[in-house]
Order: C-alpha cells, then structure tokens, then sequence
C-alpha cells in the first residue's frame, strides 16, 4: 500500500462526533465525554481545544476533574534559572499529581504521554475527530 492510500484509509475511518456548541464551551471550561467505551478529557484553553484520553493510566482517575496550572522549568532554554511556564497548560491527576501538557499529552518529568484527539470548530460546534 502506498503512503497516499494509506492516507486515504485514514480519512475516510475518521469520523467526527459533535461534543457541544462553541457558544457553550467558553475559554477555561472543560468537558468529559464518553465515546464508545473512550473517556475523552476535552479543555478550552485560551479558544484552543485539546482532546486526551480522560483516564490517568497510573490509576485511573479522570483527568477532565484535574486542576490546570502552569509549571516551573529549568533547561538550557532558560539558561538553567528557574521560571513559571506553560501557565493554564498543565494538567495535574486528581488521582496523584502527575501532570500533563494538553497541548501533546506528553508527562512533565516521565517517557508517558496520553493519546490525543484532534478537535475542530465547524458550523459553530465543537467536533471531535476519532
């Protein structure tokens, strides 16, 4: 199979599922949807959507019930001083306090990161794409 028909298979097995209205999913809010068997945590940060699978893989906790935070870094970036980053972007487990980037999925100081759902506005509502 070529790499355009693989491509063409994915389009056409994705399929989007209507979560809300944008007039009802305002900056700061966050949503919980159950999508077959799927817990998807759904996060309007600053008029962006993200989507991640809405279970901590530690233990299980929703994760759409997480408080979002930003975090401190020190890399070669910020030639190694501390500094608050990623304000409202990080997603701390109810469960345990492991935290997340919503952007990726990806934990802060672990090699874990959670599936992610791509997320559309069209016609004025929010879709998400499986």
């Amino acid at each position: 199979m070529t790499p355009d028909e693989r491509t063409a298979r994915r389009s056409r097995a994705q399929r989007k599922v209507a979560i809300a209205a944008v007039d009802d999913f305002p900056p700061g809010t966050r949503m919980e949807v159950q999508v077959g068997r799927a817990l998807i945590a759904v996060f309007n940060i600053g008029g962006s959507f993200y989507a991640l699978f809405g279970r901590c893989p530690h233990q299980s906790a929703p994760l759409s019930r997480g408080r979002l935070q930003g975090t401190v870094i020190c890399n070669a970036d910020t030639c190694w001083e501390t500094r608050w980053a990623h304000d409202g972007e990080v997603l701390v487990c109810p469960g345990h306090g492991m935290e997340y980037d919503v952007r990726s999925g990806k934990a802060f100081g672990y090699d874990l990161k959670l599936r992610t759902y791509e997320v559309l506005v069209e016609d004025g509502q929010v879709l998400l794409v499986l």
